[in-house]
């Protein structure tokens, strides 16, 4: 409860997504399809080019940002079908919305309809003082699940919020923040965790709120996936003239790294260096303030070498099974796929413009028999192994 938080709830949300469909544009040309995507704490999602990796993590991100009320609902039509586990109890979100306006919206709770809306914004809500439902009616461009918010009579939609407020999105292939470069103004606005590029700020905020631990667990996570640093701070650079109209100084990210005299910029640093810095950072940040829900990660492993790649996927992986956190990824690198079991894949498999998903749960046969092949993980991916087993699938059923 808000009032008056659990324990839970101050150590980290434990609300986990567990299964999502979603769809666009539904019966009209313009439809795209994402069936059944089961997920359990560490996920890997693989799938060709152009079979829908990066679009379906941001519509875990989209979810997220409308449930936390970061965000309206953005595109013209949408319909999430969410499953979430929380502590035991089955948490289901439904939401269908058209020209931006919400049409459908349902949050049950193992099975119980809580809440339930429909086009207008009329509904009816659980209140749990007076122990019915009654009846309300919502702005259609908002979600009710946010703006019906109340720790006291809808304590039910606390944990989709902190679900959603927790949501944090990294693509490693892009930029990572490395372009940026950070006014640090004295009682200014602190770092937004959930910002991918405030990787400056939230070194120095990750530095404030745990002082004896945060530098040093960079320093050393940095050193595990092979970057051996001496330390990691934060300075005026000395490489960049800025021109501003501030009076603050500007500042960057450095690192001192064991075999180099001096100490090397963010702007100096190479793009794999410095997003694998971020990364952890953000990492580090998220699991020391128990703050994230879900951790989904773009390309993780992109501009990185053999062995770096892999010692960064140990690391993720690790930390996220030791906190309450869940861990989404996407990759092409077979690399990445040769480091995480096939039990934590989701195989994306795109015909025109339906999304079907493969995993452990739903094609368990099949994933068990290739690991009888002594093939590596990747020609899980890259060969026809599992086009031909759904094929035979097809057969035995006609």
């Amino acid at each position: 409860m808000r009032n008056a938080p659990s324990n839970r709830r101050e150590n980290g949300a434990a609300m986990r997504l567990t299964k999502i469909n979603y769809s666009q544009f539904k019966g009209s040309p313009q439809q795209w399809l994402l069936s059944d995507l089961l997920l359990g704490q560490s996920n890997l999602i693989v799938g060709k080019n152009a079979s829908g990796k990066s679009r379906t993590l941001s519509i875990i991100r989209g979810l997220g940002m409308m449930l936390s009320g970061k965000q309206k609902p953005e595109f013209q039509s949408g319909n999430y079908d969410a499953v979430f586990d929380d502590e035991g109890k089955t948490v289901r979100y439904y939401l269908e919305y058209m020209d931006r306006k919400v049409v459908r919206e349902e949050v049950t709770v193992n099975g119980k309809p809580l809440l339930v809306r429909g086009a207008g914004g009329k509904g009816e809500i659980f209140h749990e003082k007076e122990n019915k439902k009654l009846e309300f009616q919502t702005p259609e461009t908002d979600l009710a699940a946010f703006a019906r918010r109340d720790s006291i009579q809808h304590s039910f939609l606390e944990p989709l919020g902190e679900w959603g407020a927790g949501v944090r999105h990294y693509a490693f292939g892009g930029l990572m923040g490395r372009e940026h470069i950070a006014l640090l103004v004295k009682d200014g606005p602190e770092a937004d965790p959930a910002d991918a590029n405030a990787v400056i700020g939230l070194f120095r905020k990750g530095e404030k709120d745990h002082p004896d631990t945060f530098a040093e667990a960079v320093r050393q996570d940095m050193c595990a996936i092979d970057y051996p640093l001496d330390s990691v701070g934060v300075r005026s650079p000395t490489m960049l003239t800025v021109q501003s109209p501030f009076t603050v100084a500007p500042t960057v990210l450095f690192v001192k790294e064991a075999d180099l005299p001096c100490e090397t910029e963010q702007f100096e640093m190479s793009q794999g260096m410095f997003r694998a810095l971020a990364i952890v950072i953000h990492i580090n940040y998220a699991i020391l303030a128990s703050k994230p829900s879900c951790m989904v990660i773009d390309d993780i492993g992109e501009g990185l070498d053999f062995d770096r790649s892999c010692k960064l996927i140990d690391l993720v992986r690790r930390k996220v099974r030791q906190s309450t956190a869940q861990l989404i990824m996407t990759t092409n690198d077979r690399f990445v796929m040769n480091k995480v079991p096939l039990k934590e894949w989701s195989v994306l498999q795109r015909a025109g413009n339906l999304v079907d998903v493969r995993n452990y749960e739903n094609s368990k046969q099949i994933f068990d028999e290739f690991e009888y092949t002594g093939l590596s993980n990747f020609d899980f991916f890259a060969t026809d192994f599992l086009d031909e087993k759904a094929k035979e699938e097809v057969v035995a059923h006609e």
